[in-house]
């Protein structure tokens, strides 16, 4: 089992707290963006 400091515990609240204010439709656009990044990267 892993042991989580207070700091630690807080951050993956908050990020817990930041990613289930974000809409999916919202994380659905950044993908297409990534995806369109890395293609036209290579």
């Amino acid at each position: 089992m892993v042991t989580l400091s207070d700091d630690e515990v807080a951050l993956l609240r908050s990020i817990l707290t930041a990613l289930r204010s974000i809409k999916v439709r919202d994380i659905d656009k950044a993908l297409v963006i990534l995806a369109k990044a890395e293609k036209g990267g290579r």
